[in-house]
């Protein structure tokens, strides 16, 4: 299945699959045709982007023009523009701060 919305820098991504089923993430980089690099500033910070396959990926029709010409140019990012893109967006509500513990 091919999405119209192809995943390149800059794509926000909501995750399918994993521990973080359901979170928006931005793509930062794409390793190859199986694999792309997520952060979302807050649990996944750019000092450790998550690794994690395409497929398991749902590609939004968003893309943040800011963020993607920053990682185009190599550019420092700073994972607070990461939240305050996701979050501007729409794509950060409360109920995504993850499980309650106890």
């Amino acid at each position: 299945m091919v999405s119209e919305n192809p995943i390149e820098p800059g794509r926000i991504v909501r995750t399918r699959a994993g521990r973080d089923k359901g979170r928006y993430f931005v793509v930062v980089d794409v390793l190859d045709d199986e694999y792309v690099r997520i952060v979302d500033g807050e649990l996944r910070k750019l000092a450790r982007p998550k690794r994690k396959k395409r497929k398991h990926l749902d590609p939004t029709k968003d893309v943040h023009e800011g963020l993607r010409c920053k990682i185009e140019q190599g550019a420092r990012i700073f994972d607070a523009e990461v939240r305050s893109c996701l979050k501007n967006m729409g794509y950060l509500p409360k109920a995504q701060r993850g499980p309650k513990e106890g």
